[in-house]
């Protein structure tokens, strides 16, 4: 479960980049200005996302 887990939050955290990022990136003016605007909105809640999956990781994860 906790692999699960780690590649859970991988793809949350280079999605999100992705999504923000790419299509400026790419050249897009319009739709990436709009992708920028989106990624500062959804910035809490992706931050909220990510300490819950460490969270979740960490109590997961095997006592050594």
């Amino acid at each position: 479960m906790n692999i699960a887990l780690r590649i859970v939050l991988l793809i949350w955290v280079v999605g999100y980049l992705f999504a923000s990022c790419a299509p400026i990136l790419n050249g897009h003016l319009i739709l990436g200005t709009l992708a920028v605007f989106g990624g500062i909105v959804f910035f809490i809640p992706w931050l909220v996302g990510i300490f819950a999956l460490w969270f979740l990781i960490q109590a997961t994860n095997r006592p050594r």
